[in-house]
């Protein structure tokens, strides 16, 4: 009531596709065994790269910059925009746990947050980078037998619209 915080949980998060956390869950339990894995976890992955089209500037348009080291000016040429895929997918066993930890995401993102990335710390180039929410999609297995694991799983899908630097 007095708005204290009673404990943190930290949900581990590692980069990889949802499937292989779905398949250790899956696994029989061995006493010899480690344990399968722990929920709630959180998985993301690169799923496309895409050319955009639309941020698109002349291929031979060039622009200086000094290194961030100091010395000579280096003639750079413009980046190539790309908006790359990223999907983040959220597993727990309780609805009360998924809430929360999507609770903690969504407020970001309306629908976009920009970050600030050295994208080429080489020549000390620094952009904002939009991270947009595209949509949120919710599995439930919930309608299984009393043997099974119940597993909630919420992908996020993501598109960062950055840019790649050639050398």
């Amino acid at each position: 009531d007095d708005g204290s915080t009673d404990s943190i949980i930290r949900v581990p998060i590692s980069y990889g596709p949802i499937q292989k956390f779905l398949a250790r869950l899956e696994q029989k339990p061995d006493l010899r065994k480690r344990q399968a894995i722990t929920l709630p976890r959180m998985a993301f992955e690169l799923t496309s790269i895409q050319y955009d089209t639309s941020r698109k500037v002349s291929t031979m348009q060039t622009f200086r910059t000094v290194k961030p080291e100091g010395g000579d000016q280096v003639r750079v040429y413009m980046p190539v925009p790309y908006n790359l895929g990223i999907q983040l997918s959220i597993i727990t066993k309780y609805n009360d746990d998924m809430l929360q930890i999507v609770e903690q995401i969504l407020p970001f993102f309306q629908p976009q947050f920009t970050l600030t990335i050295d994208l080429a710390s080489s020549i000390g180039e620094k952009r904002d980078i939009p991270m947009i929410l595209e949509n949120i999609q919710m599995n439930d297995n919930y309608e299984g037998d009393f043997g099974e694991r119940r597993n909630l799983i919420y992908t996020l899908n993501f598109t960062a619209k950055t840019y790649m630097f050639g050398q």
